[in-house]
C-alpha cells in the first residue's frame, strides 16, 4: 500500500464529507428553492478527533513528499500523528470504537516502518510484514467501516429546502 494511504484514506473521509457537505447544486437545479442553511450539527468529540487527525497527517505526507526527511521533523511529526491516532480511540464512540483501533494500529505499523528507515516513504511497500499485516483479516474492513461513520455522522452542516 502507498504513502500512508489507509490512514490517509481514513481521515480523508472527513474532509470529503465537508466537501460534500458544503457543495452546491449544478446549472440544473436553478429552478429548485433556495437551500437554508441550518445550525451546524454540534461537532462529537469523535469527529473533532477525525479532523485533527487529518490536519496531523497533512504535514507528514508534505513531508515525505520533500524526499529527503530531517530527523527531528520526522519525530516530531510522526508523534503528532500518533498522538493525533490516539485521541481518535479515546473519543471513538463504542460501536466503532474496535475499528478506530484497528485503523490506528495500522498507521502505527506504517509509522515504525517509516521511522525505521529513516524517513523513506517507499520503505513501506518494501516491507513483507507490514504487507502482511495491513492484508489480515484483523485489518480488514476496518478503514472503510470507519470511513463510513465518519461520512455518516462526522458532515459539518446540514441542508433545508425552502
Amino acid at each position: 500500500m502507498g504513502l500512508l494511504t489507509r490512514a490517509t484514506a481514513l481521515v480523508g473521509a472527513v474532509v470529503a464529507a465537508a466537501v460534500i457537505a458544503g457543495c452546491g447544486g449544478s446549472v440544473a437545479d436553478a429552478d429548485r428553492r433556495e437551500p437554508v442553511a441550518t445550525a451546524p450539527r454540534p461537532q462529537t468529540p469523535f469527529c473533532a478527533a477525525a479532523e485533527a487527525n487529518v490536519e496531523a497527517i497533512r504535514p507528514l505526507n508534505e513531508l515525505l513528499a520533500r524526499g529527503v526527511v530531517p530527523p527531528d521533523e520526522l519525530a516530531d511529526t510522526t508523534a503528532a500523528v500518533r498522538s493525533a491516532g490516539a485521541a481518535m480511540v479515546e473519543a471513538a464512540p463504542n460501536e466503532i470504537r474496535a475499528d478506530v483501533e484497528r485503523t490506528v494500529r495500522a498507521l502505527d505499523m506504517q509509522l515504525d516502518v517509516l521511522i525505521a528507515n529513516g524517513g523513506d516513504a517507499a520503505a513501506m511497500n518494501r516491507d513483507p510484514e507490514l504487507a502482511a499485516g495491513l492484508s489480515s483479516p484483523e485489518f480488514a474492513g476496518a478503514g472503510d467501516r470507519v470511513r463510513a461513520y465518519v461520512e455518516r455522522t462526522c458532515t459539518t452542516t446540514t441542508a433545508t429546502r425552502r
